[in-house]
């Protein structure tokens, strides 16, 4: 793997993420647990589980809000989903994954205060809550208590003995054949409804227009949303670095670079659908000192003649890896990553290349350990300290100079976002 293709891979990714637009924010409501209702934008999370916090701003020019579930009563979109909140029982012990499916069917009914999805309201309702694992729906209708249906998995013991089988357990059908028997027309529906929004809603809809007191359709606000994409976006980046490397061929504990250089590049992102994901990558340069000691012969005496040789040269440093982006109030999100470094070394004087049979020796390897970062970020602006730790060449091949040494490189920097904000708000 060479830095020139590196570069080129790291360009094409570059330069792809300013063709990337995705929407975010799209017009829409929130009501506080006060009681106020604010109109402006909302964004988009897409979500497939119950949300856990919003952002609200006032126009697309103003500063974003953030709000925790427990703030709110209910928020929507002016096109589509509507999330309200809701103090509902659901079976902890629903499951579909495969390493977590129980042995045995079980049920296990916990109150749980939520932002559940409206799917239909009106003569009927019809809300849903995804947890990890498996999605639940409650069904509502007049002077009946409410249905909970959940899907569900679990381990049956075979009768010979000593395997088992993973059986549905979601007897959905059944449930909604009963619950809604007093209505042919939501019964029969019942019998080839899938357990999805689109299948159940066809269940409910058929009781609000055909038996419902008020004979209407529910209203349906199960709208599909656009669906959001991943999305490039990258800048420049510069700042201060500090390697604390020892002499490669002398004395470990001689430090030959124990100072600050600066640093600069290009970095991108290829943000995820959640945007609280992404993958990074970055080409940067700098530049690092070195001295070498070595025996030249003899003197007279019999003394061991040594020579020393100081220099500087450049670093090229490709970086890949992945962030986490968690929100902040305010347009802000804390960043957390981790990654793996190649190292170019460039410009090496030719007087210090007789030193090594490879001339990346003249600059310490990245242990196995991933480099740390930690960071902050609002809009444009990124500012970042990470951490990497080296091991020296000569370094044997023991477990613990491969992963823990007392050599290490912290820079302290700040990247600058090229180009507008892969998101954009939706155009209505």
């Amino acid at each position: 793997m060479t830095l020139r293709l590196v570069f080129f891979l790291f360009l094409s990714f570059f330069l792809v993420g300013y063709r990337a637009q995705a929407q975010v924010y799209e017009a829409g409501w929130l009501v506080r647990t006060t009681g106020d209702t604010l109109r402006g934008e909302l964004e988009n999370g897409f979500w497939q589980e119950a949300p856990t916090f919003v952002r609200y701003r006032p126009a697309a020019s103003g500063a974003s809000q953030l709000f925790q579930a427990r703030q709110l009563r209910a928020f929507g979109f002016g096109g589509g989903r509507h999330f309200r909140h809701e103090f509902l029982l659901l079976d902890q012990a629903a499951e579909t994954r495969l390493q977590e499916l129980p042995r045995g069917s079980h049920i296990d009914l916990r109150a749980d205060s939520v932002l559940a999805e409206v799917l239909l309201t009106g003569p009927a309702e019809l809300l849903r809550v995804v947890l990890p694992g498996a999605a639940h729906y409650e069904v509502r209708r007049p002077d009946q208590p409410p249905l909970r249906l959940s899907e569900r998995k679990y381990l049956l013991e075979n009768k010979s003995g000593g395997t088992w089988s993973m059986v549905d357990g979601n007897n959905y059908r059944n449930q909604l054949a009963l619950y809604f028997a007093d209505c042919p027309a939501a019964s029969q529906a019942a019998g080839t409804a899938a357990f999805t929004a689109q299948g159940l809603s066809k269940v409910v809809q058929a009781y609000a227009t055909a038996c419902s007191p008020a004979r209407q359709p529910a209203r349906n606000w199960a709208a599909p949303a656009k669906r959001r994409w991943s999305a490039f976006q990258g800048g420049v980046l510069a700042g201060v670095r500090y390697n604390r490397l020892p002499s490669l061929s002398g004395d470990a504990e001689d430090c030959n670079d124990c100072g600050l250089h600066p640093f600069g590049g290009f970095y991108a992102e290829l943000l995820q659908p959640s945007r609280t994901t992404a993958f990074y990558g970055e080409l940067s340069f700098s530049n690092f000192r070195n001295r070498e000691t070595h025996g030249t012969g003899f003197s007279p005496t019999g003394s061991l003649l040594y020579e020393t040789l100081s220099y500087q040269a450049m670093l090229g440093t490709a970086r890949i890896g992945v962030r986490f982006l968690p929100p902040l109030p305010h347009d802000q999100q804390l960043v957390l990553g981790l990654g793996f470094e190649y190292n170019k070394v460039l410009g090496l004087p030719s007087s210090a290349r007789i030193y090594y049979d490879n001339i990346n020796k003249a600059y310490a390897h990245p242990t196995l350990l991933p480099n740390l970062t930690l960071g902050w970020r609002r809009q444009r602006l990124t500012l970042l300290l990470d951490g990497q730790l080296y091991r020296r060449n000569d370094d044997g091949l023991e477990i613990s100079n491969l992963f823990f040494t007392a050599n290490y490189a912290l820079r302290l920097g700040a990247s600058f976002r090229l180009g507008r904000s892969p998101d954009r708000v939706a155009q209505r």
